[in-house]
Formats: C-alpha cells, sequence, structure tokens
C-alpha cells in the first residue's frame, strides 16, 4: 500500500490560507491538503499522520503565529519529526528571516510574491522527489545561496530569544529555564553573535522580523 503524502498550510491570515489551500488541493489531487492557522493546530495534525508519510509531505508554514513564532515551531517540529520537509512562504524576502529559517531546519523559502506556478512546482518536486537541497524562490525565480549567512540558534537559544522578546533579564531567563545566570549570560551573548547584533534592542527587533511578538505593556 502506497504511502498518501500530506501537505499541512499553518497560516494565521484567513484569505491566504484559503488561496493556498485552494492551489494545493487543486493541483495535488493525490495529496491530503489541510490548514490551520496556529502551531497547535500543526502539531495535532503531524502527530495523527503515519510516520511513513513524513518524508514525502511538505509543512508549508508562515512565520507569524498567534501563539508561537514560526522560528519556534521550525526548531519543534525539526525536532520532533526531522524527515518532515517544512517550507516557510513568507511577505518579506528579508536576508535574516532566509538564513534563520533555513539554519532552523526548512527545506525552503518561498516570498509571497512568487508566482503561483512557481509555488506549485516547487512543493510538486518536494512531494515527489524530496527537496535535497535548499531552495529561497522569489518572484524573480530561485535566488543563489552562495552568499546567504546560515543563522543556527539551538533550541535553547531559541527559547532564550522568546524570552528576551518578553523583556527577561538574564537572571529571570535563568530562573524560567531552571539554569544558572551564567549560562543564561552565554547564550545571550551567542544569540547576539549570530543575529549580528549588540544589544537587547537589536536583538528585540531581530526577533520580531522572526515572527517573535513582543511583551504586551
Amino acid at each position: 500500500m502506497s504511502v498518501k503524502p500530506f501537505v499541512l498550510i499553518v497560516e494565521d491570515h484567513p484569505l491566504y490560507k484559503q488561496a493556498l489551500e485552494s492551489l494545493m488541493k487543486l493541483s495535488f489531487p493525490d495529496a491530503l491538503v489541510a490548514a490551520g492557522g496556529s502551531a497547535e493546530e500543526a502539531f495535532a495534525f503531524i502527530g495523527a499522520q503515519p510516520p511513513e508519510s513524513l518524508p514525502v509531505s511538505v509543512l508549508l508554514l508562515d512565520l507569524t503565529l498567534p501563539d508561537l513564532s514560526g522560528l519556534e515551531l521550525i526548531d519543534q517540529i525539526h525536532n520532533r519529526h526531522p524527515n518532515l520537509q517544512i517550507v516557510v512562504i513568507s511577505g518579506s524576502d528579508d536576508p535574516l528571516r532566509v538564513g534563520v529559517c533555513l539554519g532552523a531546519g526548512a527545506k525552503a523559502f518561498v516570498s509571497k510574491s512568487t508566482p503561483p506556478d512557481r509555488i506549485v512546482e516547487l512543493i510538486g518536486r518536494a512531494l515527489r522527489q524530496g527537496l535535497t537541497t535548499a531552495v529561497w524562490l522569489t518572484t524573480d525565480g530561485p535566488r543563489n545561496l552562495d552568499g546567504l549567512q546560515r543563522v543556527h540558534l539551538t533550541s535553547r537559544q531559541v527559547q532564550v530569544l522568546g524570552l528576551i522578546c518578553q523583556g527577561y533579564t538574564n537572571k529571570q531567563i535563568a530562573d524560567t529555564l531552571q539554569i544558572i545566570e551564567a549560562t543564561a549570560k552565554a547564550h545571550v551573548s551567542a544569540i547576539f553573535k549570530e543575529l549580528g547584533v549588540v544589544s537587547r534592542t537589536q536583538a528585540l527587533l531581530a526577533a520580531q522580523r522572526l515572527g517573535f511578538k513582543e511583551k504586551q505593556s
């Protein structure tokens, strides 16, 4: 019995989510196409699928979600299900976004302004034969990745970056994660280095570009 691949769309904008879902269903009638608007829905759907379907399936993910940032979801999904192909679809071609997402385990980064036929071609290739090399797809077609800086944040550093966005001090980060303050400080320094920033304010601005939400006052 052949494995049925799936395309899971996780997008919090109702109109764009519906458009993507319709495009995927029309283009891939033999695949299971589903759509959700949150990380919670993504975890529930993926957890219900047979493990053998994951390597031939695609998570099509927007970075701005209500419950987790897209980067947090990429990190958690990649750790739990490393064989699932993650394709980020974004309204911005920000090289920082691209570098961080690919560094976190995404197979491809696609601009929302990319013509639909090119998106379909990319997803079709992922479903048929898998994406063996990283892809950055824009309005003008694939971009050369040779000059792109890949940003590699560990799972712990992704957690710490989220806490920085909540305004946590090093001591508060240490207390929350049950680590010593020196370790928290080391994580913050490593994050600054990877993101190419020198202050918490700059780190916060970079994190917002990655889908993290600032603490509401």
